[in-house]
């Protein structure tokens, strides 16, 4: 993983809690639209996200110069995107894709989550880091809460995607609920 915007820890889903859900396809626009396709890999993004949050950032890091792409246009550190959704009251979620180089680490509370568009089920994560006790069930009360360190597993067989809260960012105070998360993760879709 690399140390310059991955972060076990940021493999995470973070999100705010918000009322109502919106299309965040609108707020790309075309010019961060092909900054994402130039990558040479699909896209993912939300096709529902909670309500009041936009697009803040995008950025993107193409495969290093000579290095070889496996069939799925992947390298080994490469390439990347990470868009930044955030609200007016500092809540922030990103959509991350990497290229490889990826880990994880278990929290204090964890439970899967089907994800339509890979067929598969996930672990949502939020807590403390914990790697040396086994995870809990969270309560359903705990799931309605607005939660600071929320991530999900990665997704896919390479490029990697996941759904991550980034407190590294000064203008991100919080995230949001994992109801919230799980809701971002199940409405996932191809960026056409």
């Amino acid at each position: 993983m690399q140390t310059r915007s991955w972060t076990s820890a940021a493999i995470a889903l973070g999100l705010c809690l918000g009322v109502g859900w919106s299309a965040p396809v609108f707020s790309l626009t075309p010019s961060q639209r092909q900054q994402l396709k130039s990558l040479g890999i699909p896209v993912v993004i939300p096709k529902a996200i909670p309500t009041g949050f936009q697009v803040k950032n995008v950025s993107v890091k193409p495969c290093p110069a000579q290095s070889s792409r496996n069939s799925r246009g992947v390298c080994r550190f490469g390439p990347d995107y990470e868009i930044l959704y955030r609200n007016s009251q500092g809540a922030c979620f990103t959509m991350v894709a990497v290229g490889g180089g990826i880990g994880g680490v278990d929290q204090t509370y964890g439970y899967e989550v089907a994800v339509p568009l890979f067929r598969e089920r996930v672990m949502l994560w939020f807590g403390d880091l914990n790697t040396n006790t086994p995870y809990r069930t969270p309560t359903e009360q705990q799931r309605q809460q607005s939660q600071s360190n929320l991530r999900s597993d990665w997704l896919g067989k390479g490029p990697f995607y996941g759904v991550s809260y980034v407190q590294r960012e000064p203008q991100c105070r919080r995230g949001i609920s994992p109801k919230q998360a799980e809701q971002v993760l199940r409405s996932l879709q191809f960026l056409r």
